[in-house]
C-alpha cells in the first residue's frame, strides 16, 4: 500500500507540472501518430451504439474528445484522471466545443472508481496504464464496471521487439525528446525521463494479455502499431456462464 501511495504521488506531481505542455509534447511522444492510434483504439472496441463509455487516465481529454465525436450524440463519455491539473485543463478545452455536454470529466483514481458494477458499454485506457501503481487492480476495476461482453481497450506505448528499431526508439526517447523538451519548453530532464523509464518495467504484450484473462476477461488479443512503438490490447468482460477465456 505504501508503495502504491508513493508512486501515485510521484506520478501526480509529474503530470501536474507537465499539464500545461502536454498537448504540445503529445505529437513527439506518439511519433505524430497519436490521433491515428486513438482512432484505431476506438475502432478496436467494435461498438454498436454504446450509451455510456469510460475513458480512464483521460489526461487532457484527447481520447475523450475523439470518442464523443466518433460515437455520436447518443453516447455519453465519462473521463477520469487522478491529476487535478489535467482534469482542469480538459474541462477548459472542451468548453468552446459542441461536444461539451457529452463528456463528463471527473478527478478520480482508476484503481478505486466510484461507479456501479456493470455500468459501462466500453472502457478505454490510452497511454496511462504504465503509470498506475497496480495493473491488476486496474484490470479488476475495469472488469467490474463493464457490462457482460463489453470491451476493454488499452492503447499504450511499447518497446519494439526488433533490435535495430528498439535501439533507435531508445535513443529518441532517452536523449532527443528530453533535449527538445528542455530547449523548447524548459522542461527539465528529471521531469521528462520518467515518461520513458515507465516502460522499462511495464509488462510485455503477452503478459498483459494473460493478466486480462486472469482478471475476468476473455478473448484477449493485441496488435502492434508503428513497428512496435505502441500496442493495442482488446478483451471482453467474461460472461457469467458458458464462455471460456482465450488469447490471440
Amino acid at each position: 500500500m505504501a508503495r502504491s501511495i508513493s508512486k501515485n504521488r510521484i506520478v501526480r506531481n509529474i503530470f501536474t507540472k507537465l499539464a500545461p505542455f502536454y498537448d504540445q509534447l503529445e505529437p513527439a511522444l506518439t511519433w505524430k501518430q497519436g490521433s491515428l492510434w486513438r482512432q484505431h483504439a476506438i475502432a478496436a472496441a467494435e461498438l454498436q451504439k454504446p450509451r455510456r463509455v469510460l475513458d480512464c487516465c483521460s489526461g487532457t481529454g484527447l481520447l475523450s474528445f475523439a470518442l464523443a465525436r466518433t460515437l455520436g450524440p447518443t453516447s455519453q463519455v465519462v473521463a477520469v484522471d487522478f491529476c487535478p491539473a489535467m482534469v482542469a485543463l480538459a474541462k477548459q478545452q472542451i468548453m468552446p466545443t459542441n461536444i461539451r455536454r457529452r463528456v463528463e470529466f471527473k478527478n478520480e483514481n482508476i484503481e478505486s472508481m466510484p461507479f456501479q458494477d456493470d455500468s459501462f458499454d466500453a472502457v478505454f485506457i490510452a497511454f496511462g496504464m504504465r503509470f498506475v501503481s497496480d495493473i491488476r487492480v486496474v484490470l479488476e476495476e475495469s472488469c467490474r464496471v463493464l457490462k457482460e461482453g463489453a470491451p476493454l481497450v488499452i492503447l499504450e506505448q511499447a518497446i519494439p521487439p526488433a533490435d535495430i528499431m528498439r535501439r533507435y526508439v531508445r535513443m529518441v526517447r532517452e536523449y532527443w525528446l528530453p533535449l527538445r523538451a528542455r530547449m523548447k519548453y524548459g522542461i527539465p530532464a528529471a521531469l521528462y525521463h520518467p515518461l520513458h523509464d515507465s516502460l522499462i518495467h511495464y509488462p510485455n504484450a503477452k503478459k498483459i494479455g494473460r493478466m486480462m484473462l486472469q482478471t475476468g476477461f476473455s478473448k484477449a488479443s493485441y496488435k502492434s502499431l508503428g513497428r512496435g512503438v505502441a500496442t493495442i490490447h482488446r478483451a471482453t468482460k467474461r460472461k457469467a456462464e458458458g464462455e471460456k477465456a482465450g488469447v490471440s
